[in-house]
């Protein structure tokens, strides 16, 4: 009990001291972020939770040594929402996307501990028990048991979040995060320990509180290393927002949690609660340095170099690489998205922290940064090239796609971009170029450096990267006609749009032009004002009729089901039309097959069927309407003698917005009928013959009894 109160103390000024300096350079600072906010709430509550239990230890009477206890509990309540707030906001770009996902378990996280706090703060604790040892055992309320379930939550919460960055990261930005994230990886480590200990015996034993300040100091030493590398606060990464998919931490807590019983047997036999802490200390330490190696990059890059030089094997394998690129490079539709991966897989491919992708703008005399493992500030990212020198460039690269030595060349472009690409590290070896270019042109280049120990790159990598700085352009040049040829898709959408709406508009303005010049002349005539408010009427009808069918090729169409005789249905939708008199409308309707359909919108897919068919007969003709099933749908038919379609049109347009073989007309009443059907599960069938007539029959599911 003697060792808790200066390791508590101990613990609490490391955490004071951090927390200040960082307090003072947030107030400070021009870049006050939530994550930095978080960090120094966070760490200020962590030193003076140990601060608190210093206090405890130090106590020579029971209530004391309670008050404290219960004081302890109260601010170790409020660690896991200020945990699972920074572990979101550090080192993100998409900050705010990350909040609004978890916002719902972030309100329960700073609002469970204040209510427990407000109304149950006396329940925290029952009794303590002291131990034959003379160490001391808390024996915990079910409000003290639920506050460790909480820093269990938010302990693996954080730590899955944090992974989730640490994925993301790669190249210098791993390398700036790294600490920060195993510093508080072990800190959450042993928390998640301790609390699943409590939770499980429902008691917090005095060796615990040991373990955590022992934990804490370990986790802050790391933590002050992390701060040496500056920067780290202002990486932006975007992490994918799956939340359980292929997470270890998730695994690895499940594991632990099935076995924690068991665990706990095996530490009580091989040698008790006294020497617990130690022990623990040992299997603590050994994690840390474990994790440290895993992730050093020379370890790596070591490994890999011994496994090449002794048992003849190359450094990479060729067919690996090829089709990890091949895939990078065919999982993107977005310029942006397809250079951060070019840029990530480099870096991880060739053990760089520096990768950068230049591209030659439009006007072949800027290069702009595309992409990055190293460059987080993306506002100004332009390099400019005179003339001159952006042919020098293109004469460079015409010939030979050879990567070059950048810091080697003397050239005015590479000067100017190796001011534009900063070394990271002194001992990182030097800087090369990889030009991205296909038969005809050059589309940019790779800056790849600060290599791990500074190897320099071999002939068999130099391959390699020849193949990747051509793989890359002809990636990037299919991106970008593809681009083109949306945008052309969507301008020609535009105006044919554009030519339905301004023909119909200046029919509608013609009408209304015609009517405000003879206003002044016949204004007297009572028949002249009455007809001129109808045709103003007509005219706003037609107009709002218009603007109401565009409106449905943007938007969803809603249905609300229900189940209806389609007989009575149908006979209820035709009814009020009226067949022109050169038209025989028959009807056969005496099926009382039942249906799951929206009545008001599905009657607008019928009545524009019959419609459509009145308006292909020309002189005289006969439409059909009926209604067949079988045992699985229930089919609406309309068929006509008219005119009919041609197969192509049929294949092709007919269901598309705009297209129309009608002299008036917007052509969207089949795409709006196609729309509807659909979301009733359904589809339509046609069957069509130019000159002979079309049949359309609308399939919808049958209402099964």
């Amino acid at each position: 009990m003697n060792l808790i109160a200066p390791l508590a103390y101990l613990s609490a000024g490391i955490c004071g001291m951090i927390s200040a300096v960082y307090f003072i350079l947030t107030l400070t600072g021009k870049r006050r972020s939530i994550a930095r906010w978080s960090f120094s709430i966070s760490i200020a509550l962590l030193g003076l939770e140990s601060l608190v239990t210093g206090f405890s230890a130090a106590a020579t009477h029971a209530d004391h040594f309670l008050f404290w206890q219960q004081i302890r509990l109260v601010v170790l309540s409020f660690l896991p929402g200020t945990w699972i707030l920074f572990s979101l906001t550090y080192a993100r770009g998409s900050t705010r996307k990350f909040l609004h996902s978890w916002r719902y378990l972030l309100i329960v996280a700073f609002a469970l501990p204040a209510l427990l706090a407000t109304f149950y703060s006396d329940s925290y604790i029952l009794f303590r028990q002291l131990q034959g040892d003379g160490s001391i055992t808390v024996l915990l309320g079910w409000p003290g048991q639920a506050i460790n379930f909480l820093i269990i939550l938010g302990s693996v919460l954080s730590m899955m979040n944090l992974e989730r960055t640490y994925r993301a990261a790669v190249g210098a930005m791993r390398w700036q995060v790294k600490y920060m994230l195993l510093g508080l990886g072990t800190l959450f480590l042993v928390r998640f320990y301790t609390s699943s200990q409590a939770l499980l015996f429902a008691n917090v034993h005095s060796g615990m509180d040991t373990l955590n300040s022992i934990g804490l100091i370990v986790s802050s030493l790391l933590i002050i290393r992390a701060l040496s590398r500056r920067g780290h606060f202002d990486v932006e990464l975007y992490p994918s927002h799956a939340v359980l998919s292929n997470s270890l931490t998730i695994l690895l807590a499940g594991i632990y949690l099935l076995a924690v019983g068991v665990l706990a047997k095996i530490v009580a036999l091989i040698g008790g609660d006294i020497s617990f802490p130690l022990k623990a200390f040992g299997v603590l330490i050994a994690l840390v340095l474990l994790a440290t190696l895993l992730q050093s990059d020379h370890l790596r890059l070591n490994i890999k170099q011994f496994i090449s030089r002794h048992f003849k094997r190359p450094m990479h394998d060729y067919r690996t690489v090829w089709m990890r690129f091949t895939e990078e490079s065919s999982s993107h539709v977005r310029q942006p998205d397809l250079c951060d991966g070019l840029a990530k897989l480099i870096a991880e491919t060739f053990d760089s922290h520096s990768v950068n992708l230049w591209l030659l703008g439009s006007g072949q005399t800027k290069i702009t940064l595309a992409a990055s493992t190293v460059i987080t500030d993306k506002t100004s990212p332009v390099l400019d090239l005179l003339h001159e020198e952006i042919k020098a460039l293109k004469s460079q690269f015409s010939n030979l796609r050879r990567p070059i030595d950048l810091d080697k060349a003397k050239a005015d472009w590479a000067r100017k971009l190796r001011e534009s690409n900063p070394k990271k590290f002194p001992h990182g070896g030097d800087r090369i170029c990889v030009p991205m270019t296909t038969r005809e042109s050059i589309l940019g280049v790779i800056v790849i450096g600060d290599r791990v120990s500074g190897i320099p790159f071999t002939e068999p990598e130099f391959d390699i990267l020849i193949s990747v700085g051509t793989h890359a352009a002809s990636s990037l040049l299919n991106l970008q006609l593809s681009e083109k040829i949306i945008v052309t898709r969507e301008l020609e959408a535009f105006q044919t749009m554009a030519t339905f709406f301004v023909h119909d508009l200046k029919n509608a303005a013609s009408t209304l032009n015609i009517m405000v010049k003879n206003l002044p002349i016949h204004w007297d005539n009572p028949e002249f004002r009455d007809d001129a408010l109808r045709g103003i009427s007509k005219t706003g009808d037609r107009i709002n009729d218009i603007i109401g069918r565009l409106s449905t090729v943007r938007s969803e169409i809603a249905v609300d089901l229900k189940p209806l005789e389609m007989g009575v249905f149908a006979k209820q939708a035709i009814e009020i039309w009226q067949a022109p008199e050169n038209t025989e409308l028959v009807t056969r309707f005496e099926s009382r097959a039942v249906a799951r359909i929206d009545k008001e919108q599905l009657s607008k897919v019928l009545l524009n069927l019959v419609i459509n068919s009145s308006e292909a007969i020309e002189g005289v003709g006969r439409i059909e309407a009926s209604i067949s099933v079988n045992e699985k749908y229930v089919f609406l038919k309309v068929r006509d003698n008219g005119c009919g379609m041609s197969q192509e049109f049929v294949n092709k347009n007919l269901f598309r917005p705009f297209q129309t073989t009608k002299k008036h007309g917007l052509g969207i009443g089949m795409f709006q009928s196609k729309m509807i059907v659909e979301a009733h599960g359904g589809r339509i069938i046609v069957e069509s013959e130019a000159g002979k007539g079309t049949t359309f029959r609308v399939a919808l599911p049958l209402e099964q009894s």
